[in-house]
């Protein structure tokens, strides 16, 4: 038991424990790394992502030794990367949760007969 049973977002499945384990056994070396291959929460909420990051970095940091810098950075690229999905025009995002539309108009191959 390490401490890292709680939930990294509320309404999420995704625990604390995950990150450590993705950092010491499948090659995790990146907060952004985390939230949107190992976990998808990047996808699924950048609100939660944000929320999450700074615990995701610590637990990161942790396990790989990181100093103060590079969790600097972890942060900064975490933040970029996040607001990448609420930047598009043609985002399905609002708020950073998928609003269930689907947008025809975008796609050239659709007509409006």
């Amino acid at each position: 038991n390490e401490g890292l049973g709680k939930r990294l977002a509320h309404g999420y499945p995704f625990l604390e424990a995950e990150v450590a384990y993705c950092a010491r056994h499948e090659y995790c070396e990146s907060a952004v790394d985390f939230v949107a291959r190992r976990c998808r929460l990047a996808f699924l909420d950048t609100d939660a992502a944000g929320r999450a990051l700074p615990r995701i970095i610590e637990i990161l940091a942790s396990e790989h030794k990181w100093d103060k810098a590079r969790r600097k950075l972890e942060q900064q690229k975490g933040i970029e990367f996040l607001e990448t999905f609420k930047s598009s025009k043609n985002a399905q995002f609002r708020d950073g949760k998928h609003n269930g539309e689907f947008l025809f108009n975008t796609f050239p191959f659709h007509t409006s007969d």
